[in-house]
């Protein structure tokens, strides 16, 4: 027997958007090309769920507090901390951060964010914008002009962290930003799965099948589901594509690891969390990716 034939094959699934309006969609339970696997990662809202809750924060809270917690993800990557020092403004944002470095928690993107080069990260990043906010405010408007002013301004910022500001900007400040040039500079696990996907291609050329692939789809693009994915959006999945691939994660995974940074750091951390995408149950999406 092979071992879905006893799984119901389909779901009717609920998204609800960051703005509170809500689809209804069938998504398969047993996942196997990379088109279903996109369309339940964004279903469920573990393409990036803390954008889910940065734009409600952004809505209640206001945009310089949301711009505070954008920053501080791009230091330390963790959530919890980055509620914590998005409630301090100026010079004292920095000192919370300086004063966490030795012990704060990072995030998997942010693992290498130590010693004598993180520091001179963080302290770039100060330099930079010393009022946190200014850090988006003196962003150009497109992918290429973040690459180059990361390149020339702050360290520890690579093809991860370019793409992850200008997705800041985007999906959660709400700056529309101009993604061409991202198909050149894609990050190694992105690049990884785009020579799977299409081996006889360069990765440029098959960074572009993999998003005329989706684009077919008509998904659109979380957490406001306002619009449909764009470039930004395929780089993420390939990434999420790739570690289920491999067996490394799951669907729903991430709604997970993201509470979890959030429990004990304060009532507003309480509230990102109800602001994240519902958990999935792990099983309730099987991935048999091809």
């Amino acid at each position: 027997m092979n071992k879905s034939e006893d799984k119901v094959l389909t779901l009717q699934w609920s998204t609800v958007s960051s703005r509170d309006t809500a689809q209804s969609i069938v998504l398969p339970t047993i996942v196997r090309t990379f088109e279903d696997y996109a369309k339940v990662d964004f279903a469920i809202g573990d393409n990036d769920p803390v954008y889910f809750a940065v734009r409600r924060a952004r809505d209640v809270w206001g945009h310089d507090w949301a711009a505070r917690f954008c920053v501080g993800m791009l230091t330390y990557y963790h959530m919890g901390t980055a509620v914590k020092a998005a409630e301090y403004e100026g010079a004292a944002f920095w000192d919370y951060l300086e004063e966490q470095y030795n012990t704060a928690p990072r995030g998997a993107a942010r693992r290498h964010f130590r010693g004598s080069n993180g520091a001179k990260g963080l302290a770039s990043m100060r330099a930079f914008a010393t009022d946190p906010v200014q850090l988006f405010d003196n962003m150009p408007d497109t992918y290429l002009g973040i690459k180059e002013l990361c390149q020339t301004k702050l360290a520890q910022f690579g093809p991860y962290f370019w793409l992850k500001i200008a997705d800041y900007m985007d999906r959660c400040l709400g700056e529309e930003i101009d993604y061409d040039g991202l198909q050149y500079n894609l990050s190694t696990v992105p690049a990884k799965a785009t020579q799977i996907l299409y081996p006889k291609f360069s990765i440029p050329e098959a960074f572009e099948l993999a998003c005329r692939r989706l684009y077919n789809q008509g998904l659109l693009a979380p957490p406001t589901y306002e619009r449909l994915i764009g470039p930004a959006e395929v780089e993420t999945i390939l990434c999420d594509w790739l570690h289920a691939k491999q067996g490394t994660n799951w669907l729903g995974a991430d709604l997970i690891t993201k509470r979890e940074a959030l429990f004990g750091y304060g009532d507003k951390a309480a509230q990102m969390n109800l602001w994240l995408p519902p958990v999935v149950p792990k099983g309730t999406f099987t991935c048999e990716l091809l």
